[in-house]
């Protein structure tokens, strides 16, 4: 992968994680696909393609003409990042902290303030004010699933819409064969003279 274009596609993959980590998805038994709309204020949207199973997650997004692919293995504790047209991926450890797959509980609920109830993406939702690391975010919990269906915070808004539920199949959280994998060099450490 050329430099410019690697750039790009960290660049995808920074704005998906992001999306990943405002949204908080589903809980552990969910099934279903969606289209996740994320929002940074001031820019144009990007629309990621979501499938989850369980705690598999697929999200697949194209920007400038490039198709782009995260699969989250929780169960393996490994995710990829997949380049499709350079058949080339990176895999990553899969963090406990910050799990993705959180779900909306009754002690998340007591420290939130009730705002108002609501429509998101065509479903009856509740809408609460959170504070997390000293910032305000506003999430809208759907009566149907126990996750947020739409986070927003000072600087982005994370939705699912079109979420339809139902099986999906399991070979899409599997990496395609005869990719290669792309070993990361490791940063250096700052030395004591860059400081």
């Amino acid at each position: 992968m050329k430099c410019v274009e690697m750039n790009k596609f960290f660049g995808l993959l920074a704005a998906m994680a992001l999306g990943i980590l405002l949204a908080s998805t589903p809980v552990l038994s969910a099934e279903f696909s969606a289209d996740m709309v994320f929002q940074p204020k001031g820019e144009d949207s990007m629309i990621v393609k979501v499938y989850v199973k369980g705690n598999k997650m697929r999200q697949e997004a194209t920007e400038e003409g490039e198709r782009q692919i995260v699969i989250i293995r929780a169960d393996k504790k490994i995710s990829w990042m997949i380049d499709p047209e350079e058949k080339k991926y990176i895999e990553m450890p899969y963090e406990e902290e910050g799990n993705l797959f959180e779900e909306w509980t009754q002690e998340k609920q007591k420290n939130a303030k009730f705002i108002a109830d609501d429509h998101v993406a065509g479903l009856q939702s509740k809408k609460y004010e959170v504070t997390e690391d000293g910032q305000k975010v506003t999430v809208w919990i759907s009566t149907k699933y126990s996750f947020p269906i739409k986070v927003e915070d000072p600087e982005a808004i994370v939705e699912y819409k079109n979420i339809k539920d139902g099986p999906v199949d399991d070979a899409l959280f599997e990496l395609p064969a005869g990719y290669e994998k792309i070993v990361m060099p490791a940063m250096p450490e700052p030395s004591e003279t860059d400081q």
